[in-house]
């Protein structure tokens, strides 16, 4: 992996984003089994799946969300995908559904990501389009539809911000 930094802390309005703990790994968690959550990502992960990822330590470009030191929001991840770009990926809790967290932490996680990776001139999110509040959040920052494929057996689109 590229060598760069996990934050020490993005500030917005309303958040706060910082770079992943073992402390947050029961919220983490919960994004992983949560049949709500998980809809439109294949559903609840494996028993085996769940055992593997509870034994890695937070990864660099995993952030998580907080309205204040202790009430974890949500999450936001960046990784490459098989084609080399960076990618931005999310998931909150449900009860913050719709006051605008993921649009306003997603949005300051592609500014750092922009301005921290080095030779980021582009970063694509991925969602199912048939997962139309994650098509509503990538245009609301902006993004752009740049591919459509099946993956999961399920429509794909691809969007990317540029630097």
């Amino acid at each position: 992996m590229e060598e760069w930094l996990d934050p020490a802390g993005i500030s917005t309005k309303r958040l706060w984003v910082r770079a992943t703990t073992r402390d947050d790994l029961p919220a983490l968690e919960r994004t992983w089994l949560d049949p709500e959550i998980r809809r439109y990502l294949g559903g609840p992960v494996s028993a085996e799946t769940l055992e593997r990822r509870r034994q890695m330590q937070p990864g660099r470009g995993t952030f998580t969300v907080t309205l204040d030191e202790d009430a974890i929001v949500g999450f936001c991840f960046y990784w490459r995908t098989e084609q080399d770009d960076l990618e931005l990926s999310y998931s909150f809790m449900p009860e913050h559904w719709g006051h605008g967290y993921a649009r306003e932490a997603c949005a300051a996680v592609l500014k750092w990501g922009f301005a921290n990776i080095p030779g980021t001139e582009r970063i694509v999110a991925i969602t199912q389009a048939a997962n139309l509040r994650s098509v509503r959040l990538l245009e609301s920052l902006d993004m752009v539809k740049v591919d459509e494929f099946i993956r999961f057996d399920a429509p794909q689109v691809m969007y990317a911000a540029y630097r």
